[in-house]
């Protein structure tokens, strides 16, 4: 009989090695009964032991015993992980879920379950769900704890595959919604929160628009946005202008390829490499950008750049940067100065007609139409012009003018009965709906600051509604989701250096923020940062795990307000919709 530690050979029937002193026999992950290593199924319940990944651990967590499927789930060897703990294989993110249900566990002694990431020994996470019982089921008193491991890496890998082209469709819708619906008035807020969106789904530090300046054959800086925490130096903070001169083997190459891709600026050659210097002023360690074209000829640059060469760009980054710079190429105040222009120029080349000949040797090409008068209604033909045409007029209904934009005013007690509550949009906008036309426009927040939280609107079709803004900011939905919650510090089986971390319900969600209940909630503090965790009710179970720092504390509760760059998440958002 061989050790499952040390592999020596043993008598049969030795229940300890006797070369390393290990127990030999195993428990069952099914009923925790003990068996021999050279069983192959269990010989209280008949569970094939050789289907099951499982860990024993002591009720310190250290490890005492792990089968050979989780050996090979992890890639490591019996002697590798020994009399260490089970946290150091677990990855960083996934501990406070690990130590919260090991806690339920030591304490209450009630089975626990749970979805994990581990380490595996080539630094790849695997997932698995972990279910925590005790060794000996019997009992319940056993002085070890069973893990049993089931890997679910493949489907979670498919899982969040999907949900990452569901986000990339619902950025693509948001994108265009608020294109199409702002007007022109404000169409520069909607364009740079649209290159923030861009530039978070990418993660990439900077998204860009150039106008290409033909009469002074340069690019001038049209839009960008920054991460926040991004400010290696005061270059950064504001764009210049670009001779095409500095940068002539770019737009060579962008004429001829359309989009251009660098996944690792080190590997460009050194005049490449002045070439992007020369353009953004600083350092950069990938790089995107596609030629907009606007009626048949490149008016812009839009693109996306960041510092790092961590992972190359997805293909889908490329597309979602091409797609935007095509769409709202129509909308680019400078295309539309350049289109204007094309069409005066082919209207002053175009041919000009020659008039009709009034010679005798040109009488055969010319053809007279004679225009028959109308016949006068009975009544009307000794009527003066003026007249008939004041009746016709007078029967006619005016049509309004559905081109002027909608009227604002503070509303009054006796004013607008149909009442609509609108919230402010990422770029920091509010759509109004006509309810009776569908006519849609957009307006700044600054306009209910100015003239109160509830206005009154006329719209070109005389119908006059009123519109209150929401105070919350963003639309909550009540729920019911499970998650996890940290505070600094270093997560072990106690709280350490001031470390709070615990379970939580999550109560209502919107795409600002988050409002949660929790056993631990008296530890948190107004203006502390958190991280949130947990997993949405929609069909993939989409993870959220971001910043969020504490608004409010009650006796069980926390209202929290995302925070950072991120605050505005593509799965939230495509939840809400």
């Amino acid at each position: 009989m061989k050790c499952p530690a040390c592999q020596s050979d043993n008598p049969s029937g030795q229940k300890f090695c006797g070369t390393c002193g290990h127990k030999i026999e195993s428990a069952c992950p099914q009923c925790g009964a003990q068996n021999s290593p050279r069983y192959k199924f269990c010989g209280q319940c008949g569970f094939d032991l050789t289907m099951a990944a499982s860990i024993t651990l002591a009720r310190s967590g250290l490890i005492t015993h792990a089968n050979q499927k989780t050996l090979e789930l992890l890639g490591y060897q019996q002697k590798e992980v020994l009399g260490k703990p089970f946290s150091l294989f677990v990855e960083r993110e996934d501990l406070v879920i690990f130590f919260s249900h090991w806690n339920e566990i030591l304490g209450q002694r009630k089975e626990q379950r749970c979805e994990i990431a581990l380490k595996h020994r080539d630094a790849k996470s695997v997932y698995v769900i972990l279910e925590c019982k005790d060794a000996d089921s019997a009992n319940g008193n056993s002085d070890n704890i069973l893990l049993i491991l089931k890997e679910i890496t493949e489907s979670r890998m498919a899982a969040e595959q999907m949900q990452y082209h569901q986000d990339l469709l619902g950025l693509m819708f948001t994108l265009t919604d608020s294109i199409n619906t702002v007007s022109n008035q404000h169409l520069d807020q909607s364009i740079e929160d649209a290159l923030k969106k861009i530039c978070l789904f990418t993660r990439a530090d900077i998204s860009f628009i150039y106008s290409i300046n033909r009469r002074l054959r340069r690019l001038d800086p049209a839009y960008r946005w920054c991460q926040p925490d991004y400010r290696p130096g005061d270059d950064t903070a504001r764009a210049n202008s670009v001779p095409l001169s500095l940068i002539k083997r770019a737009i060579v190459r962008l004429r001829k390829e359309k989009t251009y891709v660098i996944n690792d600026v080190a590997k460009l050659t050194a005049s490449e490499r002045y070439e992007l210097l020369a353009w953004h002023q600083v350092d950069l360690g990938a790089f995107m950008c596609h030629l907009i074209y606007s009626a048949k000829r490149p008016v812009g640059i839009i693109g996306i750049a960041k510092h790092t060469t961590d992972a190359p760009w997805e293909h889908d980054s490329a597309a979602l940067v091409k797609f935007f710079g095509q769409f709202v190429s129509h909308r680019l105040p400078f295309a539309a100065i350049g289109k204007e222009r094309a069409e005066n120029r082919r209207a002053s080349n175009a041919p000009v007609i020659p008039e009709k000949s009034t010679g005798a040797g040109a009488a055969g090409n010319v053809i007279d139409i004679i225009e028959k008068r109308p016949a006068h209604r009975k009544g009307q033909r000794d009527m003066p012009a003026s007249a008939r045409t004041g009746r016709a007029k007078s029967n006619q209904k005016a049509l309004p003018d559905m081109t002027r934009p909608m009227l604002l005013d503070p509303l009054s007690g006796r004013q607008a009965k149909d009442q609509q509550p609108v919230f402010p949009r990422d770029d920091g906008l509010v759509l109004l709906t006509c309810p009776r036309c569908g006519l849609q426009e957009s307006v700044s927040v600054d306009q209910f600051n100015r003239l109160g939280n509830a206005i009154s609107v006329k719209c070109p079709c005389h119908k006059l509604f009123s519109a209150v803004l929401e105070k919350r900011r963003a639309f909550r939905k009540s729920v019911q989701l499970s998650g996890y919650f940290t505070l600094k510090g270093d997560l072990g089986p106690a709280d350490t250096d001031g470390s709070i971390w615990g379970p939580m319900v999550v109560k209502d969600l919107s795409k600002a923020g988050l409002r949660f209940s929790s056993e631990r909630a008296d530890l948190i503090h107004s203006g502390d940062l958190l991280m949130v965790r947990f997993n949405l009710d929609n069909a993939n179970q989409s993870l959220i795990n971001k910043p969020a720092r504490v608004i409010s504390t009650s006796e069980r509760e926390v209202g929290c307000r995302f925070e950072g760059a991120d605050n505005y998440d593509i799965t939230l958002g495509f939840y809400f919709i």
